[in-house]
């Protein structure tokens, strides 16, 4: 946790105080369930350039609101086709607003205008950060949180010098699906020197959180390419399950046959293991952990480009201006009881998906390859 100066120790926040304060902003919001959350705080600094610091030294002053898509198109410095949210939450002089949203079932990303008072000051040294939490719903409002990993970047090329402070949330490796929701709880907005937003002499007692609920989720269209063939995969065959790519990802999946005991074979693509790997596999004495990179996936454009995005763990990177570096996830079932070395009874799978650096557009892709295979766009 942050350290702050003394006077803001003296409103610190047990992690059981949290769970007490967001227990209470449940049971106000209409039609929340009642269900302990315990919040974790998220930070991401970025350095900033000469230019914004001196904008920063400055006492803020009153600056336009952003536009609808502004804050994400300077985020991936590209126009972004996001869906507008417009919801708003005012608490002690600060104005929270979710503006707008970009969302897949792996990927979301959230722009946030926060306008704070006139007169507050920022470091120079240190650009804002948002301390958040949050929770998902389905349509019913059973709670539905999957993502793994997830952050909030102040974004300074979007910051205009006045006092609205932009922020984009990004998250990865979900399960989202149209129709659900989300709650944004708003801790703090802080530096590594003090709290901004929770700096007016606030207690335990009388302190209360920002919460923006209800925001919707919009997913981005999706084209679906299994045909739940066969595929070559793993020193033998599995069934292509899924296989779909939106803007923001590419999901993969294969199920059954070769996905048996696939990390004790040697894999399809070996040339993605590390070398000294490769023999110990074939001996029987190291588990294949990198069955994602056995996929071997690539993107064809209509332009001719035919573009590796992994995953990979070994000297062969792929193309880090197409892929996230903090891309997807793997899932995977092998069949297989760890301890005894026999046979679990389960269904067999390996799952994954790739997420992109910036949105594409898949009226410019032809194709995704996978082991080999292409498979067309319709």
């Amino acid at each position: 946790m942050k350290r702050y100066t003394d006077a803001m120790n003296e409103v610190g926040f047990t992690s059981e105080e949290k769970q007490e304060l967001s227990a209470r902003l449940r049971q106000a919001a209409q039609s929340a369930p009642q269900h302990a959350h315990k919040p974790r705080r998220h930070r991401v600094r970025r350095a900033v350039c000469g230019a914004l610091a001196a904008a920063l030294a400055v006492t803020m002053l009153t600056a336009a609101v952003p536009a609808f898509g502004d804050t994400l198109r300077a985020f991936f410095g590209m126009p972004v086709q996001s869906y507008p949210v417009g919801k708003s939450v005012t608490q002690q002089g600060w104005t929270f607003t979710v503006t707008d949203c970009l969302a897949d079932s792996v990927t979301l990303y959230v722009a946030l205008d926060v306008q704070a008072p006139e007169g507050t000051v920022v470091n120079p040294e240190d650009v804002p950060e948002l301390n958040f939490d949050w929770e998902f719903f389905t349509a019913d409002r059973t709670p539905h949180n999957t993502f793994s990993s997830y952050k909030a970047e102040f974004v300074p090329e979007q910051y205009q010098g006045g006092n609205h402070l932009p922020f984009v949330i990004t998250a990865t490796m979900g399960n989202l699906k149209d129709g659900m929701t989300f709650d944004l709880t708003i801790w703090d907005i802080e530096t590594s020197e003090k709290s901004l937003f929770r700096a007016n002499n606030w207690t335990t007692e009388t302190y209360e959180p920002v919460q923006i609920t209800g925001i919707p989720i919009e997913i981005a269209s999706t084209i679906a390419l299994a045909d739940d063939s066969a595929m070559d995969i793993y020193g033998g065959t599995a069934t292509l399950t899924d296989l779909s790519i939106s803007p923001l990802a590419v999901t993969v999946r294969v199920e059954g046959g070769s996905c048996y005991n696939h990390g004790w074979v040697v894999p399809t693509h070996p040339e993605y293991l590390l070398p000294a790997a490769r023999p110990l596999i074939a001996q029987g004495t190291l588990e294949n952990t990198t069955c994602d990179c056995d996929f071997d996936l690539h993107l064809k454009y209509k332009d001719g480009r035919v573009v590796f995005i992994g995953h990979s763990l070994s000297d062969i990177e792929p193309d880090y201006s197409i892929v996230s570096s903090s891309s997807g996830a793997t899932y995977c079932e092998d069949g297989i009881d760890y301890r005894t070395k026999q046979p679990n009874g389960k269904d067999t799978y390996v799952s994954t998906s790739v997420c992109f650096a910036v949105p594409q557009d898949l009226g410019q892709i032809e194709s995704v390859i996978v082991c080999g295979k292409e498979y067309k766009l319709r």
